[in-house]
C-alpha cells in the first residue's frame, strides 16, 4: 500500500450519530466505503462490496460508497461480540466468487480497555485513534498483515501484536488505543 489513496475499509456500529464521526475522522488515510448498523447487516453487505458491487440494500449511507477496491479490514464496534464476528467471517468465507485471500481482516473494539460509553464524542474519538493505530501498524507491517481472513483487537498501544492460525478466524492483538477487537 505504497501510494496515497485512502484504505478502503468497512466500519460496523450500532448508531450513526458514532459512525459520523469515525468515517470523517479516519480520512483522508482511510476509506470508510460501507458503514454497517449491525452484524446481521455486515453478513448481509460485505460478500457484495468484496465483489466491487453496492449491496442491495444497505443499513446506512453514511460510508462513502467506492466498491473499486475491496476493503482491507472489517471494524466492529463495542457492541459486538465473538459470535458478531463468526457471522461476519463465515459470510464472508461462503459468499460465492470471493477468493478467501480477498477477505479482509476483521477487527473488533476491545471491551476490557476502559472507554468512554457510546453515544458520548469521546468514544468516536478514542475509537479513531485506536482504528488508525491498528491499521496503521498492519500497514507498517506488510500488506500480508492484512490478508484476511483473520479477525483481531483493536487494543491499547502497549500490547503486543499475536495472530493466530487454522481454519477458523484468527486473532490479532493489535497495538493501539482503541478496545481489542477480537
Amino acid at each position: 500500500m505504497g501510494d496515497s489513496r485512502p484504505i478502503p475499509i468497512v466500519v460496523c456500529g450500532r448508531a450513526e450519530i458514532v459512525g459520523r464521526p469515525v468515517v470523517e475522522g479516519l480520512k483522508p488515510e482511510y476509506d470508510v466505503i460501507l458503514f454497517c448498523l449491525g452484524s446481521q447487516a455486515t453478513a448481509a453487505e460485505v460478500p457484495y462490496v468484496l465483489k466491487g458491487l453496492a449491496p442491495p440494500s444497505q443499513s446506512s449511507y453514511i460510508g462513502s460508497g467506492n466498491y473499486a477496491s475491496p476493503p482491507v479490514a472489517v471494524v466492529m464496534g463495542a457492541a459486538w461480540d465473538a459470535a458478531d464476528v463468526e457471522l461476519v467471517h463465515t459470510a464472508m468465507r461462503v459468499a460465492p466468487g470471493v477468493p478467501a485471500t480477498k477477505a479482509p481482516v476483521i477487527l473488533r473494539n476491545d471491551t476490557s480497555v476502559p472507554a468512554p460509553q457510546p453515544p458520548a464524542p469521546e468514544y468516536a474519538a478514542q475509537l479513531i485513534r485506536r482504528i488508525r493505530e491498528t491499521l496503521g501498524r498492519l500497514v507498517r507491517e506488510g500488506e500480508e498483515q492484512l490478508t484476511g481472513p483473520g479477525e483481531g483487537v483493536v487494543t491499547s498501544t502497549s500490547d503486543p501484536i499475536s495472530r493466530g492460525g487454522g481454519n477458523g478466524p484468527t486473532t490479532d492483538t493489535f497495538n493501539t488505543s482503541m478496545n481489542k477487537l477480537n
